[in-house]
C-alpha cells in the first residue's frame, strides 16, 4: 500500500504512524505549574538527542482549540520537567494519566501515582520508576501546518541528573533491560515488553 498523509487526513495519519513507528519508548513527563500543582502525562514520540550536551526530546500536540497541553505550558512557565521511564508494574497508572484532566487537578493524586522529590528541579519524580531524567528546558520548537498553525511542539530538555535504580543494574553497573522491564507503545491501544534480545557486533574500523 501507499499512504498519502495529505489525502488521508490528520487522524488517519496519526494512527498509521503509531502502527508503523514501533516500538516506541514512553516519556512519562512530570511537571508542575507556578502554583505547585503537579502534572503527569505520557508521550511516546520520545528519544534522546545527543550526549554532548546531554539532551532528550519528546513531542506534544495541542489541546482542542490549539492551545498547548498542560505539560508544555508548565515547561514554558517554569523551564523544568522530569522524564520518568515506565516499568510494566506502573503501566496501568501511566495510562490513567493520559486522561484530559483540567489544569488545576493534581494528576499524581488523580491517578493514584506516588511521587518522590527530585534533587535539582522542582517537579517530582514518579516513585517506582526505575529511571528518571531531571531536565531543564533547552528549546521548544513549534511545528506548523500548511496554514501556519502550530499543531505540535518538540520539547528538548537538557539532562541535569539521571536517577537509576540500583536494582536494574548488572554486576558491571550497566542497565539490564530484563530487570528494567520497561514498556513500549505500539499501535492502537497496544503496549509491549522487552522480549528476546540479541547482539550484533559492529564492524571493526
Amino acid at each position: 500500500m501507499i499512504f498519502d498523509p495529505l489525502a488521508e487526513g490528520k487522524k488517519a495519519t496519526y494512527f498509521k504512524m503509531i502502527e508503523c513507528i514501533v516500538p516506541r519508548p514512553i516519556a512519562w513527563v512530570s511537571t508542575q505549574n507556578k502554583d505547585g500543582i503537579k502534572n503527569l502525562a505520557p508521550f511516546s514520540f520520545f528519544t534522546g538527542v545527543t550526549s554532548t550536551p546531554a539532551t532528550l526530546l519528546f513531542c506534544c500536540g495541542n489541546k482542542r482549540g490549539g492551545v498547548p497541553k498542560d505539560t508544555v505550558a508548565n515547561i514554558i512557565d517554569t523551564g523544568e520537567f522530569v522524564v520518568n521511564i515506565v516499568p510494566h508494574s506502573l503501566c496501568q497508572a501511566m495510562v490513567k494519566t493520559s486522561a484530559p484532566y483540567p489544569a488545576d487537578i493534581d494528576e499524581f493524586e488523580a491517578a493514584g501515582v506516588n511521587f518522590c522529590p527530585s534533587k535539582d528541579v522542582g517537579p517530582p519524580r514518579v516513585k517506582g520508576a526505575p529511571i528518571a531524567f531531571e531536565c531543564t528546558r533547552y528549546a521548544i520548537q513549534e511545528i506548523k501546518d500548511d496554514a501556519e498553525r502550530v499543531t505540535s511542539r518538540i520539547v528538548i530538555g537538557r539532562i541535569q541528573l539521571i536517577h537509576v535504580d540500583d536494582a536494574v543494574l548488572d554486576s558491571e553497573g550497566r542497565v539490564d533491560v530484563r530487570r528494567l522491564d520497561t514498556v513500549s507503545r505500539l499501535g492502537g491501544q497496544a503496549y509491549g515488553q522487552i522480549g528476546d534480545t540479541f547482539e550484533v557486533p559492529r564492524p571493526l574500523a
